[in-house]
């Protein structure tokens, strides 16, 4: 009996030792589930982090695509137990991470079907995420339909001023009908291109007057 009391012990040991692992492994899994979707381009878990999909920019809920790139990345996330990879914490204690569901890349799947823009934030992914970027505009999916990219005709007929960013510098310019080029203006309107029906909405937004207008 003696010499059963070792083995027994350690069987024991084993068993709570395995039921502990066990117990562990599904709460971090739990802790992994997402229990709200923000926007585009962030969610929540059930540990109370916030998750940023790393190298994808979707546009802001109030702006063109915004509802839309939510509803999708719900659709993908929502109640499902995610795995973060290369994930890397903000200054404001969001994370940053590669997300997939099984074997589902979630950042790749938003940036294919055009309801973001690549930020190229380094990572092991980014070529694919930019090369899945270029294919949604060739495709005009998304953002880049006319859903959110115009040219040519403005969709109101008193409001005729373009608000235009310039995505290299972020400086702000509106273009009257008689300005130069002013056809070929393109509004990206998921970025915070925007129409105008005076110059003074226009000027009180922060943008000014393009070069090219007289």
């Amino acid at each position: 009996m003696k010499n059963k009391l070792p083995v027994l012990l350690l069987a024991l040991i084993s068993l709570v030792s395995l039921g502990l692992n066990g117990f562990f492994y599904y709460q971090n899994q739990e802790d992994n589930r997402v229990v709200e979707v923000v926007d585009g381009d962030t969610f929540q878990l059930k540990s109370g982090k916030r998750v940023r999909l790393m190298g994808v920019d979707a546009p802001e809920y109030d702006r063109c695509g915004g509802e839309q790139a939510k509803a999708r990345l719900k659709e993908l996330i929502l109640d499902q137990r995610v795995q973060l990879r290369e994930e890397v914490t903000e200054a404001y204690g969001r994370s940053l991470a590669l997300v997939y569901v099984d074997r589902r890349f979630i950042n790749e799947i938003m940036m294919t079907e055009g309801w973001g823009r690549i930020d190229y934030r380094k990572n092991s992914q980014r070529q694919v995420l930019t090369d899945s970027f270029h294919q949604a505009q060739e495709a005009k999916l998304g953002i880049h339909s006319d859903l959110c990219r115009q040219i040519g005709q403005t969709p109101d007929p008193d409001c005729v001023i373009k608000g235009n960013i310039d995505l290299n510098t972020y400086e702000k310019f509106y273009h009257l009908p008689g300005c130069s080029h002013y056809n070929q203006v393109v509004m990206q309107l998921d970025v915070g291109d925007q129409y105008f029906c005076t110059e003074a909405e226009a000027s009180a937004a922060g943008f000014t007057k393009a070069s090219a207008c007289p």
